[in-house]
């Protein structure tokens, strides 16, 4: 295939060899400088390259002083390359590579290439990465003349297109996408120079601090890459780096909790107080020390995770955690108060047959009791809400050692109602009575309930103990085994 070329091109390869007869260096490049003005690569890369060549054989003749004798190149290559440019596509670079090794002129071809990418490198980035990554540019190893402009140029381009690309995938929390691009290139031969690598890691760290949404795998994998994991020197302030490894490691934690049902749940996936409810009503003791255990974790070790609860108070649950109120204890206070009435009424003078009519009696006085005790509870309830937290660290040490079965159970706040029947237990039967209220209480803690929340066991207990003060009371009137305090 014939190339025609411009006019004034042919005049200038007509004047070229008059570069061989200059007498001296000076006007050798005075000539060349004017046959540059009509000459230039982008109109005719083939009279360029021959009147460039033809300069570098005159120069040298002139500075060997040899007598030189000028060989033009064979045209061949180069009318070759340039076809192939002319019909060249930037997608079907192998294609058109294999043409020119075909057609002998690959490295003509590969100049030609390379000029393309120089001279806009933003329009040919597929053809830039394809000589990079198959043709070695931009490193020692490559087989076309670059170097200054060009080469800093190019390195631009491909800088820009790569940082582009990792920020669009970081914004849009593409990690794969991320990473198989800064591992591709990382690659590459021109990123072997130390100031671009470092730059780029540089500008990978940037991006981790400037940007929220990056997963800890991802991080964790960069480090991989650039060794940092291994002790690599990391190019940026040790502070900006110690935060970059503390956010992974939160989000580590973060993103294990989240799989976690129970306290994990509670704690980051349910932030409206409905829903903290509603979960929190399905708690066993196993989830409270869960929360406990998230509490310490969230207060110690990411004080400045803090602000994901309200108030900034990781003890929030503590209000979920309510109150659960002993079961039949309307029930239970109405039959220790009757039995104790009617056990304090017995004396030597006892007959079964007013005893038995004034029974009703003694269960109505039972009750009576039982409804001011429950008036007065709210009051104490009013009270032991105010040592909530106090009630619930004691509660929660005595559920950890299996004291009492349930949290909810509040310690302070069940104990005073107990405390307040066992002291009229006392009054009423003495001793004996409140080593029955006492010892009947501990065997719940060892037996299953079955009758209105008492085991088989407490009921014989205080079937047993009932008659023993029965027959005490009969048979030892004023004894201080059956006498309270004050009577």
């Amino acid at each position: 295939m014939i190339i025609a070329l411009p006019l004034e091109s042919r005049l200038a390869m007509l004047n070229m060899d008059d570069l061989l007869t200059c007498p001296d260096e000076r006007s050798l490049k005075r000539e060349y400088a004017k046959l540059l003005k009509v000459t230039r690569p982008d109109d005719d890369p083939v009279a360029f390259q021959r009147l460039r060549e033809t300069y570098e054989l005159a120069l040298q003749q002139l500075r060997d002083d040899d007598v030189f004798v000028a060989t033009p190149l064979p045209p061949a290559p180069v009318e070759h390359a340039v076809a192939l440019l002319a019909e060249f596509d930037d997608w079907k670079v192998d294609e058109y590579w294999a043409r020119a090794l075909a057609q002998d002129c690959a490295a003509e071809f590969e100049q030609l290439l390379f000029q393309r990418c120089v001279n806009a490198p933003d329009r040919h980035l597929p053809l830039l990465t394809w000589g990079v990554e198959k043709r070695q540019w931009l490193t020692p190893w490559q087989q076309i003349q670059s170097g200054g402009f060009p080469h800093q140029r190019l390195v631009h381009a491909l800088t820009g297109a790569l940082y582009f690309d990792l920020e669009k995938y970081l914004e849009d929390a593409q990690s794969r996408a991320l990473f198989e691009r800064l591992e591709r290139a990382s690659r590459q031969g021109w990123l072997m120079d130390l100031s671009y690598h470092q730059a780029l890691q540089v500008h990978v760290l940037n991006l981790f601090s400037a940007q929220e949404s990056w997963s800890p795998q991802l991080f964790q994998q960069v480090c991989e890459l650039f060794a940092w994991d291994a002790g690599a020197a990391v190019p940026i302030e040790q502070a900006q780096w110690q935060a970059l490894l503390r956010r992974s490691e939160q989000q580590t934690w973060l993103n294990e909790l989240a799989q976690q049902p129970g306290a994990g749940a509670l704690f980051l996936m349910c932030a409206q107080p409905a829903q903290q409810a509603t979960l929190a009503a399905t708690f066993g003791e196993a989830d409270w020390q869960a929360c406990e255990r998230l509490s310490v974790e969230f207060s110690t070790r990411f004080p400045d995770l803090l602000g994901l609860f309200p108030n900034h108070n990781p003890w929030f649950w503590h209000g979920l955690v309510g109150h659960r109120p002993s079961r039949h204890g309307m029930k239970r206070a109405t039959a220790v108060l009757a039995t104790c009435l009617a056990l304090g009424s017995l004396s030597d003078r006892f007959a079964l047959g007013p005893t038995l009519l004034m029974l009703p009696f003694y269960v109505l006085g039972g009750w009576l009791m039982a409804l001011i005790g429950k008036w007065l509870l709210s009051y104490w309830t009013a009270m032991a809400d105010s040592l909530q937290d106090l009630d619930q660290r004691i509660t929660g040490w005595c559920v950890r050692h299996k004291l009492i079965p349930d949290r909810r159970y509040l310690v302070i706040r069940n104990s005073g109602p107990l405390v307040a029947l066992g002291f009229v237990v006392w009054q009423w039967v003495g001793v004996l009575g409140l080593v029955t209220y006492g010892v009947t209480g501990l065997l719940g803690r060892f037996h299953a309930p079955r009758v209105a929340g008492l085991s088989w066991l407490q009921w014989v207990f205080c079937a047993v103990m009932v008659g023993v003060i029965a027959y005490v009371q009969l048979e030892m009137p004023g004894t201080v085994l059956t006498r309270g305090l004050w009577r």
